[in-house]
């Protein structure tokens, strides 16, 4: 399967595999271009790396799972049967384990009975929060395939809907252990959501030349399934826009030379951020501060309030 640049609507296996006419660059290469090297894009790549498998982590079965349930699109999911668990509710058994693995063989999420109504609850409350913000899911336009030529860059991505009406926003949906304001903050800084965020944008824009713009779903895994709709600021985009745009640069550079270098040689002299630095600080004022009103170390306090009740001091 080679797809060209457009819209499409592929299993997310052959879209993993990359099915452009050449190695294409996702958010996920992107990243690892900008937070570590060209090399781990290179190893990322199914197209580049010929040691390249696909990741299938237990890790990730709630998260498809709730995708599946919400966006009504992608890989199904089924329970375990109970009676094939150990005593301790544990998927060791040898039943179990063919029962997974069959599972997985179909393209099936296995999960446990519990972890059904879990996806269940999160559906339920979902619905309610996206009825709240207006949002509506079109089962039909879920994990729509987007490839376009960007900066002479082939680019892909799956964004998780993408409403036919052109006037509508596009959305990509998260599981989180966090979904406050405040969480999901985070969450974007340490996983580069603002690269995705203008990656999904300029996809979309050079594959059907609309502007449109994204948002975020975070949905909790715990009850209460709390939901966020999150929206990137303008100064947010304006910033992803300039990693992505230095990720195509580099990912162009690399694939015309073949050259996919890693970390740089040497010795890396690297500064602690200054908070780190200040909570020492505060640490040593504040023992000094103790021995000057006390005339002892403050780790005699800690011994004794530590050591069992028949050993009070030192020597005893």
């Amino acid at each position: 399967m080679t797809l060209t640049p457009g819209l499409h609507f592929i299993e997310a296996d052959a879209y993993h595999r990359d099915p452009c006419a050449t190695p294409s660059l996702s958010s996920t290469i992107a990243k690892l271009i900008i937070r570590q090297s060209p090399l781990h894009a290179w190893t990322a790549s199914p197209r580049l790396n010929p040691a390249w498998e696909p990741k299938d982590s237990k890790t990730f079965d709630i998260g498809r799972a709730a995708h599946r349930a919400i966006l009504g699109k992608g890989g199904d999911y089924v329970a375990i049967p109970t009676d094939i668990l150990a005593s301790n509710g544990a998927a060791s058994t040898k039943e179990a384990k063919a029962f997974i693995e069959a599972a997985r063989a179909a393209g099936l999420t296995p999960l446990k009975e519990a972890e059904v109504e879990q996806i269940e609850a999160m559906r339920l409350n979902a619905a309610q929060k996206l009825e709240e913000n207006r949002i509506v899911f079109d089962p039909e336009r879920s994990e729509v395939v987007v490839i376009a030529e960007v900066d002479g860059v082939m680019c892909r991505a799956m964004i998780d809907n993408a409403p036919a009406d052109p006037t509508l926003l596009l959305y990509d949906f998260k599981t989180c252990e966090d979904a406050s304001p405040e969480a999901c903050v985070r969450a974007v800084m340490n996983y580069g959501y603002d690269v995705q965020a203008a990656h999904y944008v300029a996809c979309w824009n050079g594959a059907t030349g609309e502007e449109r713009p994204f948002r975020f779903i975070f949905q909790e895994k715990s009850a209460p399934h709390e939901v966020c709709v999150v929206e990137l600021d303008y100064d947010a985009m304006v910033m992803g826009k300039k990693r992505i745009t230095r990720a195509r640069e580099i990912w162009r550079i690399c694939t015309r030379e073949n050259h996919w270098p890693g970390y740089p040689a040497g010795v890396h002299q690297i500064p602690l951020p200054e908070f780190y630095q200040a909570k020492w600080l505060e640490r040593e004022s504040a023992e000094a501060d103790h021995k000057q009103r006390t005339g002892a170390d403050i780790i005699e306090m800690a011994r004794r309030w530590q050591s069992p009740e028949t050993f009070r001091h030192a020597g005893e």
